[in-house]
């Protein structure tokens, strides 16, 4: 179930349930590369003068390097395993079997957003009107969110999960040798 009605060539966020974004999440992550903060798995109904005309896909990822968010094309990488390609198209069956099952057997879009600390959010719209010339070279459609529209669009909340993530890889001990020299430093 979505917590609204998407309106028409809008995403929104699904509330169903599906296993779909960890087997996703299994496909992906061999891929994925060195400091990766969020995978992304979009596709979309393409249409030319109202008529279907294929499906773009999207698969990108976003990752620190040295401070900096980078968005990192994966869509080639895994087009080229047979054997990954085949469970990635199995995992997006599912889902759209999911949607189907909860009542949203049109949607226009989908997309997949796998965030570092184990988040998964699937998005969904219904009723867009992209064209394949749209999909493609700098003027791309808004629909898209490939991982330069991520870092666009979202990149307070992917310096919030790499800051946050860095926290984690800080254990205790060193946490608490953090808090004694800054008393100390205070102190003198």
């Amino acid at each position: 179930m979505t917590s609204q009605e998407p309106a028409p060539g809008q995403y929104v966020l699904w509330q169903g349930r599906t296993a779909a974004p960890g087997r996703l999440r299994d496909v992906l992550g061999p891929c994925a590369p060195s400091g990766v903060l969020r995978l992304v798995v979009q596709r979309i109904a393409l249409h030319d003068q109202g008529r279907p005309a294929g499906e773009h896909e999207v698969i990108s990822s976003v990752a620190d390097v040295d401070g900096n968010l980078v968005a990192v094309p994966l869509r080639q990488a895994v087009r080229a395993d047979q054997g990954r390609a085949a469970a990635l198209d199995e995992a997006f069956a599912m889902l759209r079997r999911d949607l189907a099952e909860d009542g949203l057997p049109d949607v226009d879009a989908i997309e997949v957003v796998l965030d570092a600390d184990g988040t998964d959010r699937v998005g969904i719209a219904l009723a867009l009107d992209v064209s394949p010339r749209e999909v493609q070279g700098e003027d791309v459609d808004d629909a898209v969110h490939d991982g330069d529209h991520h870092i666009a669009r979202h990149a307070p909340a992917l310096e919030d999960l790499r800051d946050r993530l860095a926290e984690e890889t800080v254990g205790p001990l060193q946490r608490g040798w953090g808090v004694l020299m800054d008393l100390l430093r205070r102190i003198h």
